[in-house]
C-alpha cells in the first residue's frame, strides 16, 4: 500500500465507528440482491457456511470442526447455549441442531478478538465441506470470498428486504491491509480489511474492482461469517467478517460502494491455539504443501509413459482376452 493510501486508512478506521457486519450486498444494476444467492446443494462449495439463529436474530458463522461453528463474539453476546440454533443449507431441506455451550474468545471485546465458538448438541451431517484454517500470512491483493445470511442490497442504494436462515449469499473481495489496530483504544487484534469499490474501483483503500457483478461488501445479518480464500490451489477458511468502517472520519457507516469492510484474520497463533484447544484437535487438518516435481522427474515420467505404450502395444499382438 502506498502511504497516501496508509495514511487514508490510518485517519478513516482511527476516527470512523466501527458498525458489526451486516448484509452481503450486490452491485448496480443490472446486479441484483438474487444474482447472489449461493444455491443450498451438496455442490456447492460452501456448505460449511450457515445461519446462526439467536434472540436478537438470524447471523452467519462456519463449521469449523464437526461439533463446533464459529461466529462473532457480538453474534453470540450474552446468548445462552439453550437460545441458540444453527441452521445447515448443505442440501435443499435444511438442518436445525441446537448449542450446548458458548465460548467467546478470552477478552473479546467489540470490535477485538470478536470470536465466539459455539458448541453443537450432534455432530454436523455428511456432505458439510469443512475447510482448513489458513495459518500463514495471506498473500498480498488475496482474493476473498465472502459468504453469509445477511439481506440484500445493492452498493448505490443500500441493504434492503429482511434476513433468512435459507438464503445463503456469496460475492468477493480483495484483501487490501491487514492491521493490528483499527482506533485509538490501544488494544490490538489481527483484522483483515478490504474496501466495496463497486464498479468503478480505486475506493478508500486503492486497487481496482474485482467488477459490478462479483464485488461485494458486508452490510444485517453477515457478522461471523467466513472469508474464504484459494491459496496454493486450495480451498481455506481465512476469517470472520466481523464490522465494517466509514471511509470518512465521523461519518456512519451506510453499507454503499466506499464502505471498508473487514474482521478476525484466523491465522493469528493466538486464535489458532484457542480453536485447537476448545475443539479437541479436531480442525480440519491443514493438507501438506504441494511440491511441484522436479523438471528431470517429469522428463522421465514421459520417458516411462511413452515406454509402456510401446510394450503395451506389442504385448496387444500376443494376447488376447478369452
Amino acid at each position: 500500500m502506498n502511504p497516501a493510501r496508509r495514511q487514508l486508512l490510518t485517519a478513516s478506521s482511527c476516527l470512523a465507528l466501527a458498525a458489526p457486519a451486516r448484509a452481503l450486498m450486490a452491485g448496480t444494476a443490472p446486479d441484483s440482491p438474487d444474482a447472489r444467492i449461493d444455491a443450498n446443494t451438496p455442490s456447492s462449495p460452501w456448505t460449511s457456511a450457515v445461519a446462526v439463529l439467536t434472540p436478537s436474530g438470524i447471523f452467519s458463522g462456519v463449521v469449523v470442526a464437526p461439533r463446533f461453528v464459529l461466529t462473532a463474539s457480538h453474534v453470540t453476546g450474552s446468548a445462552t447455549p439453550g437460545t441458540l440454533t444453527v441452521q445447515l443449507n448443505h442440501q435443499a431441506t435444511p438442518v436445525q441442531i441446537g448449542a450446548t455451550a458458548v465460548t467467546p474468545f478470552p477478552g473479546a471485546s467489540f470490535p477485538y478478538d470478536d470470536l465466539s465458538l459455539i458448541t453443537l448438541a450432534s455432530p454436523v451431517p455428511e456432505g458439510v465441506g469443512i475447510l482448513p484454517i489458513y495459518r500463514d500470512a495471506p498473500p498480498a491483493q488475496q482474493v476473498l470470498t465472502l459468504v453469509g445470511y445477511g439481506a440484500g442490497g445493492t452498493g448505490d442504494t443500500g441493504p434492503a428486504g429482511p434476513r433468512s436462515a435459507a438464503v445463503k449469499r456469496v460475492g468477493r473481495n480483495v484483501l487490501d491491509a491487514v492491521r493490528q489496530s483499527i482506533d485509538g483504544s490501544g488494544r490490538r487484534s489481527l483484522f483483515f480489511l478490504y474496501d466495496f469499490d463497486g464498479p468503478w474501483g480505486n475506493g478508500p483503500l486503492g486497487e481496482s474492482s474485482l467488477g459490478n457483478a462479483i464485488e461485494t461488501g458486508v452490510a444485517p445479518g453477515d457478522s461471523g461469517g467466513p472469508a474464504y480464500a484459494e491459496i496454493g490451489g486450495r480451498r481455506w477458511l481465512l476469517g470472520i467478517n466481523t464490522m465494517t468502517l466509514s471511509a470518512s472520519a465521523g461519518m456512519p457507516v451506510d453499507f454503499r460502494f466506499g464502505t471498508i469492510g473487514g474482521g478476525m484474520l484466523l491465522g493469528d497463533p493466538r486464535f489458532v491455539a484457542w480453536l485447537e484447544a476448545q475443539t479437541g484437535g479436531t480442525l480440519a487438518p491443514v493438507p501438506p504443501p504441494e511440491l511441484p516435481m522436479p523438471t528431470w522427474t517429469l522428463g522421465l515420467a514421459a520417458a516411462g509413459l511413452g515406454l509402456a505404450a510401446v510394450l503395451a502395444c506389442r504385448g496387444s499382438g500376443r494376447r488376447r482376452k478369452p
